[in-house]
């Protein structure tokens, strides 16, 4: 799934991006036509490439955990995305938020390849 035509790094923060999803994105086909929402699977799949792209996360994805989905996001919503990388645990930590709080949030886990 394409990244939203809206995503810019924070100056100085490269784990922290601002974001807005467009009404028109192909995320939001067919989820759900009179309501739409962004899925939860597509927040996961931004976050981890995302992660990727700025901390090369080393490693073999293993899972998620602590995976919460608190509030819908709907299209045109200002948004943030919060990464942070622990190396040592191997967890690629994300939350996005937008002007009424958190939205979602949870950890990506990765482990050595052998």
């Amino acid at each position: 799934m394409p990244f939203p035509g809206e995503l810019r790094a924070k100056a100085g923060d490269p784990g922290t991006f601002a974001l807005q999803v467009e009404e028109n994105h192909p995320a939001f086909e067919g989820h759900f036509p009179h309501e739409p929402i962004l899925s939860g699977l597509i927040q996961v799949d931004w976050a981890i490439r995302l992660g990727r792209e700025v901390f090369a996360c080393p490693g073999t994805f293993q899972g998620l955990e602590h995976l919460k989905f608190q509030a819908p996001i709907r299209p045109e919503e200002p948004l943030e995305l919060d990464l942070t990388w622990d190396a040592a645990a191997g967890h690629l930590e994300f939350c996005y938020s937008g002007r009424e709080g958190r939205k979602s949030q949870g950890i990506a886990v990765f482990r050595p390849t052998p």
